[in-house]
Order: C-alpha cells, then structure tokens, then sequence
C-alpha cells in the first residue's frame, strides 16, 4: 500500500484506535466497530477478519470474523490436517510465517486464482480482497484481512487510510492478545472460576477465600502395575483419555478440575446455599463417567463425593503457589475414594451428600475413615 499522508479521516480512526479501542469488551467488538469507522471515513469495507496464532490446548489459531450483514464472530482453527491445509494454501500463512501482505483483484482470473479464498470470495460478490501482516513487538506476524464488493475496489486512498491505521490497530490488539494468552493459560492450567481469580489479583499466598462446594475426588486403581506392564507411550494416552473423560463430565455439568495428581483428579461443584443442586450436577458428571467406562477396557477406576466447606486459595511457599481447595471436606472425599476398590464400586458418597439427593442409593455400612474421628456411613448407587 502507498503512503499518501494522514488527513483527518485518518487522525479520526486512530485516536479512536487509541482511546476508544482498548476500552472494546474483546477483539470481535473491537474488529466491528474498526470496520464500522472505516465505512464511515468512506472505504466500503464490507467484510474483515482479525487473527492471530494463539497460545491454546485445542486450537491453533483464534480470529474473529466481521461483516456488514451479520457483524461479528468468534471463530477458532483446529489442529486438524485439513485446517492445516488449508492454512498453507491461504494469504494467511505468508503473514504468519513470513510478514508477507496480499492483495487481490478478484475480478482478475488471474488474481483470484492465487488462493483457493479468492475463488469463494468472487462467488460471494466480493471485488478486492486486502490481507494485511499486523508486526507484534515480539516479532511474529498477526493479520488483518478486508475485503470490499466495492465495483471500484479499495482506492489508493483507502489504501493509504487503512495502512496510517495500521500500528494503532496493532498495539490495541497486541493487548488484546496478551489478555487472551493469560487468560487461557491460567484457565489450562489452574481452572476457569481459579483462574479469574488469580487474574483479578489472588497472587499472595493465603489469599482466597471459603466456599460451599460438593467436592470430587477420583483416582485410578492399579495404576502402578498398570504403568509397569505397558509402554510409556500407551499409558500417555490411557490417562488423557481417562482425565478427557472426566474432565468433560465434569466441565459439562459446571464443575471445576482443580488438580491431577499423579492419577488422580480433585474436582468442585461450587454453590451458594444450593447443595442440592451441587449434588445434582456432581452425580450426573459421575453417572455420565460411569456410563461411558462401561465395556472399557484397561483401567478401573474409583469417586468419591462429599460436600462441604472447603478453603479455595492459594497455599504454597515463597514464589510457588497453587490454587486449591483446603480442608476437612476434601480429606473426606479423598478418604471415601479409597474404599472404592475394598468395596469393589466405582462410586462411593457420603450421607450427607446422598441426603441431598434423588437418586436410588445403598448403604455399604459405616466406615473408619483415616484421619476422621468419627466412622462414616457409606453409599453406593443402586443399579
């Protein structure tokens, strides 16, 4: 694109960039309303894409897709061999690997043919499409594509108008993308509800607070032998799927995974003067888990389920913290776990989480639990 100098169009667009673009709720209000100030500056932009290689266990890239008909989306690439494919027969790609910009006449057969998207972008009325590298302060590549059904195309003006607000648009995205980043890995790596709160600034050791919850503890059975018998390749993936199972039953039914310790998995059911509800969401995640493990082979495994008051926080020592539930409830849970494979069951509960709720249960009598004064009574669903 040619520089041509900066009117007040402009000057418009980039003070609002820097004022007014920070303050957008996420980057798919920000690529609306940067599209919409473009129209008004007079470059009929009438569909625009922002994207960016992202930091995410599941997908490969996240971009947010505008246009005049249906305004803004979200939308994610996978880390699958078709996406990929796609990726690298696309203008997309010489931005990210290369900084490399593409501009298409797609009333030209021989532009249009470039990429496979201008063939679908003259399909659907489009004239000229602009893919355009956004230059991070770390050096990588993002993107921002415009295309117009404009019979004229972007003007040099346009062109000159789009570029003047190019590093604007840069650095309010670049915090945006620096926002996402810790946002997703704090989610990955400490939970969703846990990681909010470390992002609004529960940092300092002991901070956090108490909370009801129906607390979820599972671990497998004979995962030592297990892990002896078969290769390290094997056992990698017999514990993703068996923490992909639980982990989705779990985050289906609004609970949060705390932790994987070894083989074993702490979860919470969080609420507010609701157990019952708590309880019910627990017991549909540990049902659901039940229904799939049926007919698997290669793993057995054991839940326990109690509610109660539990510390949820930060504990650790110096500048190695975790977030975590502390507390009587969670060495009960854990404790009622344990007894699953004495009492040959999968599922195991406390009465005062069966108290509160509606399904069939039976009492396997009381136990001495270690670490608790008093024996425990407990249940396993009936069949």
């Amino acid at each position: 694109m040619t520089k041509t100098g900066i009117g007040p169009a402009n000057e418009g667009i980039v003070r609002w960039l820097m004022t007014e673009g920070p303050k957008q709720a996420e980057p798919s209000a920000l690529l609306h309303s940067f599209s919409l100030k473009l129209r008004e500056a007079g470059v009929e932009v009438d569909r625009s894409t922002l994207g960016a290689p992202i930091l995410h266990p599941i997908a490969k890239s996240s971009f947010v897709f505008w246009d005049i008909d249906s305004g803004p989306d979200q939308r994610w690439f996978l880390y699958t061999p078709d996406q990929l494919e796609m990726l690298k027969a696309s203008p997309i790609h010489g931005i990210y690997t290369r900084g490399e910009a593409t501009s298409l006449r797609l009333d030209q057969p021989g532009d249009r043919s470039r990429y496979p998207i201008g063939e679908d972008l003259w399909a659907e009325g489009y004239v000229q499409y602009e893919a355009l590298p956004l230059r991070f302060s770390d050096g990588t590549h993002k993107v921002l594509t415009l295309a117009t059904k404009s019979a004229d195309g972007f003007s040099e003006a346009d062109k000159a108008l789009i570029e003047a607000a190019l590093p604007a648009l840069t650095l309010v995205f670049e915090g945006f993308i620096a926002r996402n980043t810790a946002k997703t890995l704090m989610e990955t790596y400490v939970g969703k509800r846990a990681g909010l709160r470390v992002l609004d600034g529960e940092i300092a050791r002991g901070d956090g607070s108490y909370i009801d919850a129906v607390i979820w503890f599972s671990d497998l059975r004979g995962f030592t032998s297990l892990a002896q018998s078969r290769g390290d390749d094997e056992i990698l993936r017999l514990l993703n799927d068996y923490f992909g199972r639980l982990t989705d039953a779990i985050e289906e039914h609004s609970g949060e995974v705390l932790k994987f310790i070894g083989d074993a998995l702490l979860a919470v059911f969080p609420h507010q003067n609701d157990v019952r509800s708590a309880v019910a969401r627990a017991e549909a995640a540990a049902m659901k888990v039940l229904d799939e493990n049926k007919g698997q082979s290669g793993f057995s495994f054991g839940i326990g389920l109690h509610p109660g008051t539990v510390f949820y926080g930060n504990i650790g020592g110096g500048n190695r913290l975790d977030f975590t539930v502390i507390g009587s409830s969670v060495n009960i849970a854990s404790r009622i776990e344990g007894l699953c494979s004495e009492l040959d069951q999968t599922l195991l509960a406390s009465a005062d989480f069966v108290e509160k709720s509606s399904l069939a249960w039976k009492s396997m009598g009381k136990r001495s639990l270690k670490g608790v004064t008093e024996p425990f009574e407990i249940f396993a669903p009936v069949n």
